[in-house]
C-alpha cells in the first residue's frame, strides 16, 4: 500500500514536471509577477483593486456604499475596515486566492444591504472582472444601495502621459473608459450595469430635479493630487455636503420628504472640473421589495493582453475561477473524515489570510538619532523621525481592521500557513521583506509606508528605530521552507531540476531555481544576521568577570549571548510578547531566552541555505554559532531549581545569576522552536510543563503565563495569560518533532511513559485549539487575536486571520 502511494506521488510529480515545465528561472519569474500583478491589495479597505510593484502609475479601483434613503445616509458611508464599524455584522472573503480572483461577502444590517464582491482574473494575469452585487437584508424595509466606484490613474508630476478618459457610449447601463499609465501602458475599463432597477423619487417636478437625480448614474471627475485617491470617502462626503449646502441657500426644500433623500445624497459637479485622473460613478439602487437586487460589473482589458475578458464571459470565468481555488485548495489541504465538517471555516480561514495580502509603497519614518539605553529604562520616546525611502513591501497583514500594516514579528508564522497552499507565493512574500533590510543589515519591526498606511497606525508606532529588533520569525519560515524543499527533492530525484505546479510549487521541486532565488537573497540574509547579534548582544563584561570566578560555567559562549534592546520597565516590545513578565528593574545586565533562541534561529537558517549555494565556510560558521546557542540556553538559561528556561540577571552582589523564570511562552521557546537537543533531560521538564492543567494547560489551549505566577491576569493583560495560536502552534509542531510517533513515523513499538504523555498532550492541546477556535467562529464568523483563558472566548482584534490562521495546519495534521 505505502508502496502504491509513493509510486502514485511520484507519477502526479511526472506529470507535473512534463506539464508545467519552465525553461528557463527568467520564464519562471515573469511568469510568477504576471500571475500576481493585480489583486485586493489594499486590504484595509472593504475592496479595492490595484497593481503589485506599478509604483509611479498605477490604475486603482474602490467601492464604497450607503444607504441614501436612511435620514444619517452619508454617516453610514463604508470604505476602510474600521475596528469598530457601528451596524456591520459581518464582513470576510469566503474563497480568495490573489493568483486567480474570490468571493467576499459583506453582511451590513446599518444599511440593510448584503453584498457580495466577486474578482476573477485571465489566465494571464493581465485582466480582471469585478462583479458587485447587493440586496436588502430585509426587503420589506425602505432602503437603497447607494454604491460608489472610484477609479484613479495615478500620475505624477513628471509622467505626462498616464490619463483616464470617460469616452461616449451609447449602450444604456455601460460605460467606457480609456486609461494610459507610463507601465500599465492602455487599457479600458467598462462599467455595465446587469441588474437591478435605480431608484426613483416622487420630486421630479422640484426645481432642483435636474442637479440631483439618484434615478441615474452620477459621474464626477477631477485631478486629485498625486497618490491622494485614498482620500476617496472624504472626497464624496465633501461633494455630497457641497451640494447639500447649496440646495439648502439656494431652494425652499422645507417641504422635502424622505423619498427624496437618496436625490440630495447624490453627488454633482458644482464647480465645472476639467476631466482629471480620478472619477467617482455613483449607482443608487431600490432594494425594497422582491425584484431589490442589483448587479454591477467593471472589466479591466489591457490593450497588449490576447486573453481580453468579454461581457459575455463572466459568468463562466468567474465560475471557472471558484472551482480553480477548490481544486488548489483539495490538492494541498486533505482534511480527514473527523475535520471535514470543518471544511467552510478551513477554506474561509485560508481566503482570509490571503485576503490580507497587501501591496504597500512609499517612504518610511526613521529615527536615527535617539539611541536605545538605561536611560531609556521608563520610556521611549522616537521623536526624531525623518522620511526613509521609498520602499515597496508585499505581505500579508494580521488583521485588516486594527493592524493593516507589515508586522516582522507576525509574518513568518503567516508564511507557515501560506507556503502549505502556495510555496512560491510565500517565496514572493519573504523575498519582498529581504529587500527592506537596508545597508547595515536592519529591518523595521513595523513598515508603514506612505501617508494612507499612516492614517491607520497610532502616533506613537509610526516612527522606527533602527537599534530595535524583533523575532526573526521569517527565518524561522525560511527554514522550514528550506527543509521542506530539500524533503521533496530528495523524494522526486532528479526530476526536482525540471519544475512542479507552475502555480505554486516551483520552486520547492526546482533545486535549480531555489539555488538562483536563494542566491539572490543571500547577501541580504548575511548583513541581517550581523546586524542582528551585533545590536543585540548582551553585556559581557560582567560575565566574564563570573566565568573566571566560577560562578558559572567556563563552557558559556560569551559571543552567544543577548538581550532585546529598547524594552522599558513595563514593555519588551521588540520581542514581541509585550507585557510578558520580565526582571523588575531593568538591569543592564539581564540576559532573555527568548532572543538567544531566535538567534539560533537565525543561524540555523543561514547553514540550511549557505549548504544550498555549497558556501562551504558559511555552512561551519553558522553551525558552529547555532551549536553555541543551544550549549549556552542549557549552560545559562536552565534552571536546575525551577526546571525551566528563564531570563538570566547579574545578583545584586555581582557574585553570581539570578533567574527570573515565569512559566510560560518565553520558557517554552527553546523547546518550540527546536533547539533543545532529543536526547536532553529538558525535554520531560518542558512536556510536564506543557501538560500541567494547574500551569498551562487548559481546555482552550496553553496559557501565555502560568496561573500560579504573580502576574498571571495583571495589568494590561495581553501576554500575561491569554491564548495565543502562535506560539500554540509551535509547541504542537515541536511534540510532533521531538516524538515522531505522534504522527506515525517512528519505528519504537514499545513507547516510552513519555512518549505516551507526549501523545495524549498533543492530541487534547490541539483538539482544544480547533475546537475553541471553531466555536468562536461558528458564534461570530471571526477568528480573534487571542482567546481568553477563563472561557475561552475571543478578545482582542477580531478577523485576525494572521497567526490564528495556523489553525488550519493544526486541523491539517489531525
Amino acid at each position: 500500500m505505502l508502496r502504491t502511494l509513493i509510486l502514485s506521488t511520484i507519477l502526479e510529480l511526472i506529470c507535473f514536471v512534463q506539464s508545467q515545465n519552465f525553461e528557463t528561472y527568467q520564464d519562471y519569474r515573469k511568469h510568477n509577477n504576471d500571475s500576481l500583478l493585480w489583486g485586493a491589495y489594499r486590504p484595509h479597505t472593504y475592496f479595492s483593486v490595484k497593481p503589485r510593484y506599478v509604483d509611479k502609475s498605477p490604475f486603482i479601483l474602490g467601492l464604497m456604499w450607503m444607504d441614501s434613503y436612511s435620514n444619517n445616509g452619508i454617516e453610514g458611508l463604508r470604505h476602510f475596515v474600521e475596528p469598530h464599524e457601528q451596524g456591520l455584522e459581518h464582513y470576510g472573503w469566503q474563497t480568495y486566492d490573489p493568483r486567480i480572483g474570490g468571493v467576499e461577502t459583506i453582511v451590513d444590517k446599518k444599511n440593510n444591504l448584503n453584498l457580495t464582491v466577486s474578482l476573477a482574473k485571465s489566465k494571464d494575469g493581465a485582466n480582471w472582472v469585478t462583479r458587485v452585487s447587493g440586496k436588502a437584508m430585509d426587503p420589506k424595509r425602505k432602503s437603497t444601495g447607494s454604491i460608489f466606484l472610484y477609479l484613479n490613474q495615478q500620475t505624477t508630476k513628471d509622467d505626462q502621459k498616464s490619463m483616464l478618459h470617460l469616452t461616449p457610449n451609447e449602450l444604456k447601463g455601460k460605460m467606457t473608459f480609456k486609461g494610459v499609465s507610463s507601465e500599465l501602458g492602455k487599457y479600458n475599463v467598462d462599467v455595465i450595469d446587469k441588474k437591478g432597477k435605480y431608484y426613483r423619487s416622487r420630486g421630479k417636478d422640484k426645481p432642483y430635479s435636474k442637479l440631483v437625480d439618484a434615478s441615474q448614474t452620477r459621474h464626477v471627475s477631477f485631478r486629485v493630487p498625486e497618490d491622494n485617491y485614498w482620500k476617496a470617502h472624504d472626497l464624496v462626503k465633501t461633494l455630497i455636503s457641497e451640494s447639500l449646502t447649496d440646495l439648502l441657500h439656494n431652494y425652499d426644500v422645507a417641504k422635502v420628504t424622505k423619498n427624496e433623500f437618496p436625490d440630495f445624497y447624490s453627488i454633482r459637479d458644482m464647480f465645472n472640473f476639467n476631466e482629471g485622473n480620478f472619477h467617482i460613478i455613483q449607482k443608487t439602487f431600490d432594494t425594497s421589495g422582491s425584484d431589490g437586487e442589483f448587479e454591477i460589473e467593471i472589466i479591466y482589458n489591457s490593450i497588449e493582453s490576447k486573453q481580453k475578458i468579454k461581457p459575455a464571459e463572466t459568468n463562466a470565468l468567474i465560475t471557472q475561477s471558484l472551482l480553480e481555488i477548490d481544486r488548489k485548495f483539495n490538492k494541498h489541504f486533505q482534511l480527514s473524515e473527523s475535520q471535514k465538517d470543518k471544511t467552510e471555516f478551513v477554506k474561509s480561514t485560508l481566503a482570509n489570510l490571503l485576503g490580507g495580502i497587501g501591496y504597500f509603497y512609499g517612504n518610511q519614518r526613521v529615527d536615527r538619532i535617539t539611541t536605545v539605553d538605561e536611560k531609556h529604562f521608563d520610556e521611549i520616546k522616537l521623536s526624531h523621525g525623518d522620511e526613509d525611502g521609498p520602499y515597496s513591501l508585499f505581505t500579508s497583514v494580521p488583521s485588516r481592521s486594527q493592524f493593516p500594516r507589515g508586522f516582522y514579528w507576525d509574518e513568518g508564522f503567516h508564511l507557515l500557513q501560506i507556503m502549505e497552499y502556495d510555496y512560491d507565493l510565500a517565496f514572493e512574500i519573504i523575498s519582498s521583506w529581504f529587500n527592506m533590510i537596508d545597508e547595515k543589515g536592519w529591518v523595521a519591526r513595523e513598515v508603514i509606508l506612505g501617508e494612507e498606511a499612516r492614517t491607520r497606525v497610532p502616533d506613537e508606532f509610526i516612527t522606527q528605530n533602527p537599534n530595535i529588533a524583533n523575532p526573526p520569525t521569517i527565518l524561522l519560515a525560511f527554514s522550514e521552507m528550506l527543509q521542506r524543499a530539500s524533503n521533496s527533492y530528495k523524494l522526486v530525484g532528479e526530476l526536482g531540476d525540471s519544475g512542479a505546479d507552475k502555480d505554486s510549487d516551483t520552486l520547492e521541486y526546482n533545486h535549480k531555481f531555489l539555488i538562483e532565488y536563494s542566491r539572490e537573497i543571500y547577501p541580504k540574509l548575511v548583513k541581517h544576521f550581523d546586524w542582528f547579534v551585533n545590536s543585540q548582544r548582551g553585556f559581557t563584561e560582567e560575565y566574564e568577570g563570573l566565568i573566571e570566578e566560577n560562578a558559572i560555567s567556563d563552557k558559556v559562549h560569551l559571543n552567544e549571548i543577548f538581550a532585546w534592546v529598547g524594552r522599558t520597565n513595563s514593555h519588551c516590545l521588540p520581542s514581541g510578547l509585550d507585557d510578558y513578565p520580565r526582571s523588575k528593574p531593568c538591569d543592564v545586565t539581564e540576559l532573555h531566552v527568548d532572543a538567544l533562541s531566535w538567534v539560533g534561529v537565525m543561524a540555523r537558517s543561514l547553514k540550511q541555505i549557505a549548504t544550498i549555494l555549497d558556501e562551504d565556510a558559511d555552512i561551519l560558521k553558522y553551525e558552529e554559532v547555532e551549536n553555541n546557542v543551544i550549549e549556552n540556553l542549557e549552560l545559562l538559561h536552565w534552571s536546575e531549581k525551577d526546571q525551566c528556561f528563564c531570563d538570566v540577571v547579574v545578583d545584586e552582589y555581582g557574585e553570581g545569576i539570578s533567574y527570573d523564570c515565569h512559566e510560560g511562552y518565553v520558557s517554552l521557546l527553546p523547546f518550540a522552536l527546536k533547539l533543545v537537543p532529543k536526547e536532553s533531560k529538558a525535554i520531560a521538564s518542558v512536556l510536564k510543563l506543557i501538560s500541567d492543567k494547574s500551569k498551562l494547560f487548559s481546555p482552550y489551549g496553553l496559557l501565555s503565563l502560568s496561573k500560579q505566577d504573580k502576574y498571571f491576569g495583571q495589568d494590561e493583560n495581553y501576554w500575561r495569560g491569554p491564548i495565543w495560536l502562535n506560539i500554540n502552534y509551535l509547541c504542537l509542531d515541536a511534540l510532533r518533532y521531538y516524538f515522531p510517533e505522534i504522527h506515525g513515523t517512528s519505528n519504537n513499538n514499545k513507547a516510552s511513559v513519555l512518549s505516551k504523555t507526549a501523545k495524549t498532550t498533543y492530541t487534547q492541546l490541539s483538539q482544544n485549539l480547533i475546537k475553541n477556535v471553531y466555536d468562536n467562529w461558528k458564534a461570530t464568523g471571526y477568528c480573534y487575536e487571542n482567546y481568553s483563558p477563563v472561557d475561552g472566548r475571543g478578545t482582542g482584534a477580531k478577523q485576525f486571520t494572521g497567526w490564528t490562521s495556523l489553525i488550519v495546519n493544526i486541523i491539517n495534521w489531525n
